[in-house]
């Protein structure tokens, strides 16, 4: 891919000059395993950006890291038999919020059903999303919760924003990626 030690160079700059310039805390882009993704979060935990804030934010910050990291793990498609799951995390702070964005391959018999479960959970009011979470913990048996959606309604209730993107690929495999917004301020 590189002629020259100098192109890679030059890449390894611009992408230190991106992380710099969009205030990246962390960034962990590779194969996903429960193992990495407790790594990840006790990496989170020592990041100063993340510790200055109070105990409700960083637990606001940290269940969104959480469930997008779970869902890597269990909805990741990879081209082999591997329990490894490919996936990027992405974690930044601006001026009053912090961001999670992650990105993962899906098979697009997946993308289906949780493109639809996104778009009923994104269109949830606060009291709907703690209704239905409420409800879902009421009605579901223990070894049923983690395909209950619990996921993606603990994001949407700790998140001030949650959006979401599919890119098909081809025939097998999507590209998802989402993002949530978390406010760096309590109020």
């Amino acid at each position: 891919m590189f002629s020259t030690s100098a192109d890679k160079s030059t890449l390894i700059y611009d992408w230190f000059r991106h992380c710099e310039e969009s205030n990246l805390i962390l960034c962990f882009q590779g194969d996903f395993t429960q193992d990495l993704v407790n790594a990840i979060l006790l990496l989170a935990e020592t990041k100063q950006e993340y510790n200055e804030h109070d105990t409700i934010v960083k637990g606001r910050v940290f269940t969104v890291m959480v469930e997008c990291m779970q869902n890597i793990c269990k909805y990741g498609a990879s081209s082999d038999t591997k329990e490894e799951k490919p996936g990027i995390i992405l974690v930044g702070k601006g001026n009053d919020n912090f961001f999670v964005q992650t990105g993962n391959l899906v098979l697009n018999s997946d993308a289906e059903k949780l493109e639809k479960r996104l778009a009923e959970v994104t269109a949830m009011s606060k009291e709907e999303l703690k209704a239905s979470h409420k409800k879902t913990l009421r009605e579901t048996t223990l070894n049923e919760k983690s395909g209950a959606g619990l996921g993606f309604l603990n994001m949407a209730r700790k998140a001030d924003k949650l959006s979401y993107r599919f890119n098909k690929i081809n025939d097998k495999v999507s590209f998802f990626a989402i993002e949530a917004i978390v406010s760096a301020k309590t109020e």
